[in-house]
């Protein structure tokens, strides 16, 4: 085929079997060095899992390894997330890689693709979570939530809360759910990160600026002790009046 180059190697997914390499676009880019250390999920961009010559496009691997498989097997992200397997096997194999009636034992992975590697990834509560999400898909819509506020992206925050599958309470109710580690509402993160903007409009769209999380703080706390006036601002005019 045209454009086509030889891959770097052969290795491919124990799942789908196709190439654990894969080709970024340059609208994808490289991930940044703070970013490297999180390892985020391949980019959705990076689908095709061939290899151009073309100057533009980068080659990286989508690649997950398991410490404890004794075959050592190769698993694309997602590949790897979607399986049915319990979270103590692995899924190619079927072979326990950690004591299935050990609940703290940590499922530990090499795991390479855009944002870099990282060699003793824990993969169990990945996987715990993911599972989580798909018998409850409203918590990934929350979680996708709080993380736009974290971050700043108003964009995201907008496009969620905008959703017509949303009714007024249901969005209400996404707004004052806390998670189930501090229990913090999407207005927490938004507060400690100092996104004022994002502080107004969670506030204009019934987000509690009282409520408290588990250490009974509630979010203008952080925003004072982060030094964020403008948004301490809005949460002291917003508690006024709740």
């Amino acid at each position: 085929m045209k454009g086509m180059a030889m891959l770097p190697d052969d290795t491919t997914c124990a799942l789908c079997s196709e190439s654990i390499w894969i080709r970024l676009g340059p609208e994808s880019g490289a991930e940044s060095d703070e970013d490297a250390n999180m390892l985020p999920e391949p980019s959705a961009s990076a689908s095709r899992r061939v290899v151009a010559e073309d100057d533009d496009e980068q080659v990286v691997p989508d690649d997950v390894i398991l410490h404890d498989c004794p075959a050592g097997h190769h698993f694309h992200w997602q590949c790897f997330l979607s399986h049915t397997e319990p979270e103590t096997y692995c899924p190619a194999c079927h072979v326990a890689v950690i004591p299935p009636d050990d609940d703290d034992a940590r499922l530990l992975a090499t795991i390479r693709n855009e944002g870099g590697q990282e060699d003793d990834f824990d993969l169990r509560p990945v996987l715990i979570e993911e599972r989580l999400f798909a018998t409850a898909p409203q918590l990934r819509t929350h979680a996708a939530l709080c993380s736009a506020c974290f971050t700043g992206d108003e964009a995201s925050v907008l496009d969620i809360l905008s959703n017509p599958s949303l009714s007024p309470p249901e969005t209400t109710h996404l707004l004052n759910t806390p998670d189930t580690d501090k229990h913090w509402t999407p207005l927490f993160y938004a507060a400690v990160a100092g996104h004022a903007g994002i502080v107004a409009f969670l506030l204009n769209n019934g987000a509690d600026p009282n409520h408290r999380d588990r250490f009974e703080h509630v979010p203008a706390q952080y925003a004072s002790e982060e030094g964020h006036a403008e948004v301490l601002d809005l949460l002291r005019g917003a508690r006024s009046v709740y």
